[in-house]
């Protein structure tokens, strides 16, 4: 078996699809046989982000994509995608694709003959369009959009990746057959590990990922403007349903959106990582900060909080919606950092490379032997 990677549109800048270039890197260096290149739908910004990361010789612009336009209302497939995936992998010499970031529709499946058809296993990042919880979803999601697509495109009987065992539930609910799916939790760059967290913190917390409102980024923001003498740091992408105004916010420095290293660099030289995040299909940056040796601080009804983080490892904010909670579990993650940051090291540890990879690569050989033995039928 060798496999062409696919990371669609986004997969660069954010969301769990980040960990594409994790995935690719592991595997090329425990698995060079396997690899083939990743292949991206075409955009410059894209080509920039990956050559950078693993070689221009080592990526593929496909100038598709799964759907015409991700913010369409209802979501448009694009139907000549899947016919393009497969067209591209006989190109590559593979005879298997995995989507790390993205996903199928039955329309796409349609219109290849079966006997063309390359076998698929998908990274299942998300499997809902909904929040956990009736209020949250109110008032961040609540949408059919994405749900409605998200129910077609599971129909498709490809092997099944999930990230947590919550978005294996609920491929689930959406009836995706027990034996097609799994879950693999990501893991954390082993070189972290190796780098631990300095003695002595600088003077500010920090927070990473998208700037997104869900993400807790507005309850952060309230509190640096109540207490401006408390340094915060932010990188990320943005989104054009939140725009932040970064001048009434003096105590926060943005970073823009930066490179992984640095985004790294970024955390370890924090107090603590801020990340109250309402809803998440895994939450990585979590693991990695307690990798580094950096205390975590998190929105308890987050449900990724309660599957990936052991008592005592982290500190809860309570009602982030109050910058004076905040500030609390920043005094008590500043306490008692020692305690937090030795259960944060053995929690992390979980999360290992070796183990989730070889489940990876299980996951995708049963995937590609059901496929090819007929499975496509289902």
């Amino acid at each position: 078996m060798r496999v062409l990677f696919y990371v669609d549109t986004g997969g660069s800048t954010g969301g769990p699809g980040m960990h594409s270039v994790l995935h690719w890197r592991a595997l090329a260096r425990r698995h060079p046989d396997l690899v083939g290149p990743l292949a991206f739908p075409g955009s410059d910004e894209d080509r920039k982000i990956f050559a950078d990361q693993i070689g221009e010789s080592n990526i593929r612009a496909l100038r598709s994509s799964t759907l015409v336009d991700p913010g369409a209302d209802p979501v448009v497939v694009r139907d000549d995608f899947y016919a393009r995936l497969c067209a591209l992998a006989r190109e590559e010499r593979c005879d298997h694709i995995h989507i790390l970031w993205g996903f199928l529709h039955p329309r796409q499946i349609d219109r290849v003959p079966s006997r063309d058809r390359v076998p698929v296993s998908i990274t299942l990042c998300d499997a809902t369009g909904r929040g956990e919880e009736a209020d949250v979803d109110a008032m961040f999601f609540g949408s059919e959009r994405w749900e409605g697509y998200l129910r077609e495109a599971l129909r498709v009987p490809a092997g099944y990746l999930a990230i947590s065992e919550r978005t294996r539930n609920d491929a689930l609910v959406k009836g995706v057959a027990r034996d097609h799916v799994e879950t693999v939790h990501l893991w954390v760059d082993p070189k972290l590990a190796a780098m631990g967290g300095p003695e002595e913190p600088e003077d500010y917390v920090a927070y990473v990922g998208g700037l997104a409102e869900y993400k807790g980024v507005g309850h952060i923001l309230d509190f640096a403007r109540l207490y401006p003498e408390q340094r915060v740091k932010m990188t990320g992408y943005t989104f054009d349903d939140f725009p932040i105004e970064w001048s009434q916010y003096p105590a926060v420095e943005y970073l823009g959106y930066l490179p992984y290293s640095e985004v790294v660099a970024t955390m370890r030289r924090a107090r603590a990582l801020l990340y109250l995040s309402y809803s998440e299909g895994f939450g990585l940056p979590m693991i990695e900060a307690q990798t580094l040796g950096v205390p975590v601080i998190v929105n308890p009804r987050n449900v990724m909080v309660k599957e990936l983080l052991a008592p005592g490892s982290y500190v809860s904010a309570g009602n982030v919606a109050s910058p004076t909670s905040i500030k609390a579990a920043i005094q008590v993650a500043t306490r008692d950092r020692a305690s937090i940051v030795e259960r944060g090291f053995e929690n992390a540890k979980r999360f290992d490379e070796e183990r989730q990879l070889a489940r990876l690569v299980d996951g995708m050989e049963r995937a590609h032997e059901r496929l090819r033995r007929g499975g496509w039928d289902a």
